[in-house]
Formats: C-alpha cells, sequence, structure tokens
C-alpha cells in the first residue's frame, strides 16, 4: 500500500465497553470505518470508545446515532481528518436522516481535533447541492436533535460548511473548551437550541460569523468567549430571546461586532430580551453593535467597551432599541 501522509498506520482505536464482565478492547486499523464499526458493535446500554493520537482519514461521516456514548481522543493529536473529495460531515451525533425522528440524549464528545479539508470538498451539502431531502450541511459537528451532550476540548479547522452546529431540537447542550477556525461559514451555529452552554470558545478567521444563533435560540449562556478575525461579524442574531452573554472579546469583525435583526420581514421572529454583559468589541469594518430592526427590543448591554470601529459603537434602526449601562465608547 503506498504511504498517505493523512493516514498513520501506527494510530490505533481503543474500544472500552462496560459490561458486567467487565471491558472489551478493540483494535482497528485506524480509518473512520473502523471507528463507526465500533460505535455500531457497542451493546445497547451504550459504552465508551477511546481513540488514541494518530490520524484518521474520514471518506463517510462518523454518525453517534444512539445513547449513553463517550466518544475521545488523546487530546489534539487525535485527529479526524476529511479525506479530499469525500464531500461530507466529519461526526454527526443524532440522526442522519433528513428529519431526526428520535432525540438521542447522554452522549459526550472530548479531546480531538477535526480537520474539514474544506478546500478540497466540492460542496456544502453530503453528496451535492443542500436540497429538503438532502439537507446535512458538511459541518466538522453536528448535533442533530440530541440532549444531554457534552463536547468538550475539541478543536475544528478548516470545515466545508460550519464548525459546530446545532439544530432540529436540542436541549440541554454543553459545549466548553470549543475552537473552530478557518471554517466556510460559521465557527459555530446553533439553531432550534434551549437551556444550553457554550463556554469557553476561540471562534477565530472564520469566513462568515464566529457565532450565528437562528430559529429558536432561546434561554440559553454563552460565556468566556474570543472572536477573533470572522470575515462576516462576530455574532449574528435573528429568533434568538433571552439568552445571556457574558466575558466577550470581540475583534476586527469585518462586517458589525455584534448585529442583532429579525428573520427578513417577520417582526415576530427578532433577537429580543438578549443581555450581554462585561465585553470588548474593537476593531470591527461596521458599528460595534448593530440593531437591525425595531423588533429588537429588550436587549440590554452592561459593562461594555467599544473601541476602534468603523461605524461607531452602536448603531440602531430606532434610538434607544439597545439598554445600556457603563458602557465606554473610544
Amino acid at each position: 500500500m503506498r504511504s498517505n501522509p493523512c493516514f498513520s498506520r501506527t494510530a490505533t482505536l481503543l474500544v472500552l465497553t462496560l459490561t458486567a464482565a467487565g471491558q472489551t478492547i478493540v483494535e482497528p486499523t485506524g480509518d473512520c470505518g473502523s471507528i463507526q464499526q465500533a460505535l455500531d458493535a457497542l451493546p445497547q446500554e451504550g459504552g465508551r470508545i477511546a481513540m488514541r493520537s494518530g490520524t484518521y482519514l474520514c471518506t463517510e461521516p462518523i454518525v453517534v446515532d444512539r445513547d449513553n456514548v463517550d466518544v475521545r481522543g488523546e487530546g489534539p493529536a487525535t485527529i479526524l481528518r476529511l479525506a479530499d473529495g469525500a464531500n461530507s460531515p466529519v461526526l454527526v451525533i443524532g440522526q442522519a436522516i433528513p428529519v431526526p425522528s428520535v432525540t438521542r440524549r447522554n452522549i459526550r464528545l472530548s479531546d480531538l481535533m477535526i480537520h474539514g479539508n474544506r478546500e478540497k470538498q466540492p460542496d456544502e451539502c453530503r453528496g451535492g447541492p443542500c436540497t429538503p431531502n438532502n439537507p446535512l450541511r458538511n459541518n466538522g459537528i453536528t448535533l442533530r436533535r440530541v440532549s444531554d451532550v457534552v463536547v468538550e476540548r475539541v478543536t475544528v479547522v478548516g470545515a466545508r460548511s460550519g464548525g459546530l452546529v446545532t439544530e432540529l431540537g436540542c436541549l440541554r447542550v454543553t459545549v466548553h473548551g470549543f475552537t473552530a477556525a478557518n471554517s466556510q461559514f460559521d465557527g459555530l451555529a446553533a439553531y432550534e437550541t434551549e437551556d444550553s452552554v457554550f463556554a469557553r470558545l476561540h471562534l477565530v478567521d472564520n469566513l462568515a460569523a464566529g457565532l450565528s444563533f437562528d430559529i429558536r435560540f432561546h434561554n440559553n449562556l454563552i460565556s468566556d468567549v474570543i472572536l477573533l478575525g470572522n470575515r462576516k461579524v462576530g455574532i449574528f442574531m435573528r429568533d434568538a430571546r433571552d439568552n445571556l452573554f457574558q466575558g466577550l472579546q470581540v475583534r476586527n469583525s469585518g462586517e458589525h461586532g455584534l448585529f442583532l435583526a429579525q428573520v427578513d420581514a417577520d417582526a415576530t421572529k427578532p433577537a429580543a430580551g438578549n443581555t450581554f454583559t462585561g465585553g470588548i468589541v474593537s476593531g470591527s469594518l461596521g458599528a460595534g453593535l448593530r440593531v437591525n430592526d425595531p423588533s429588537c427590543v429588550n436587549n440590554l448591554v452592561t459593562g461594555f467597551q467599544f473601541v476602534g470601529n468603523k461605524d461607531g459603537c452602536i448603531s440602531e434602526a430606532a434610538p434607544g432599541l439597545a439598554k445600556t449601562s457603563g458602557t465606554i465608547c473610544r
């Protein structure tokens, strides 16, 4: 077999399945197909898959379509890399069918790196153009109708669509210690997601937004976030209510730092009632904060500094939409 620099022959996968008799250990060859086989072989009650350091080449998505699963690597030296021309997501948690029919629960993903190899993927959706029958975008990680899921200490580089995306009804998701860089679109996007925590995020040089929250993104906590050099906006929000943001560093956004709007012409779906406390927005090529529609009411900004944003500190569709306290404009 000819050597492939994206594939490590020495990489091994260790599968630990907790049973009444103890643990079962499996060591497949090191590609992503072996990881999927190990997932499929877990017993009904679930189990753990621990991937040792090395590069695993993916020609198909890894799909975690079961409950009570712990998937972990050994840190950033455990790499899932999408093969040239695979045109696929790298890892899907939940069902990969167009519309999931069940909620998957109690899943953990940790301690690894994903490389989406976006320059070598022809389309945004799996296998071709995005359609209602083919909605699965080529994200680094996609969470689809899940609850009680944890993603921690994971890095995604070069995703063909988004770095990490939650969608289609996600509850009690925790994303902690997550980095996304050089995604074709957003670093992290969340849709139809509630009661979740997103903390210690580094979202850098993504070609659209650093964070994108849209379609019933309500009652979530976002904290300790660095957004640097994202080509569109630092944070994009529509149809998003009663979320709390704490400890934001938003620097050098290609347009606005923070962008709040309604969904197209629908004034019933604004970004409204959100609280932003303790942050710095600097170096944006638009406004530090843009409130784009009069429906975006009751947003509170407290303890923020807006520094050197090209179009000013706060820009509003109507005066007084953003309620401010202790803000500094310089």
